[in-house]
C-alpha cells in the first residue's frame, strides 16, 4: 500500500511492461491493425473524458495518441499506443504521461487498465 502511495506521489508516467498486474502488460488482440486501430477511435470519441487526437502509419507499425481529462481538476494525461502487426493478430504497447505535476496519484495506470479492458472486449 505504501509503495502505490509513494508512486502516486512521485510518478507521473505508466507504460504497459512486464507487470504482475496482467492489465498492464503488453497485449496481443486477435485482429488485423486496421480494425484494432478503428475500434480505439470509436472508443475514444464517445468514452467520457477520452479524446481520439491523432493516428497515423509510421512503417509496418501504426501510431494513436489519445488523451484523457480527468473530471475534478481537468488534468490532461496523453496515451500514446504502438499497433504492430503479428500474422492475423496485433501486438499493442501503450504509456500514459500526465501533462503537467509530479505525480498522478495513480491516474496513468488507471487510463492503460481501462485502455487493457476496451481491447479485451473487442477480440
Amino acid at each position: 500500500m505504501l509503495k502505490k502511495l509513494i508512486r502516486g506521489i512521485t510518478t507521473n508516467y505508466a507504460a504497459l511492461e512486464e507487470s504482475a498486474e496482467p492489465a498492464l502488460r503488453p497485449m496481443t488482440v486477435s485482429l488485423p491493425i486496421a480494425d484494432v486501430a478503428n475500434g480505439i477511435e470509436a472508443w475514444a470519441s464517445e468514452a467520457p473524458n477520452w479524446s481520439y487526437e491523432a493516428g497515423q502509419p509510421d512503417g509496418a507499425d501504426t501510431q494513436i495518441h489519445l488523451t484523457r481529462t480527468t473530471s475534478l481538476c481537468r488534468f490532461v494525461d496523453d496515451v500514446r499506443i504502438t499497433l504492430t502487426p503479428d500474422r492475423e493478430q496485433t501486438l499493442v504497447n501503450a504509456e500514459s504521461q500526465s501533462r503537467i505535476g509530479v505525480g498522478d496519484l495513480g491516474q496513468n495506470p488507471r487510463n492503460l487498465r481501462e485502455l487493457t479492458a476496451m481491447l479485451r472486449q473487442l477480440a
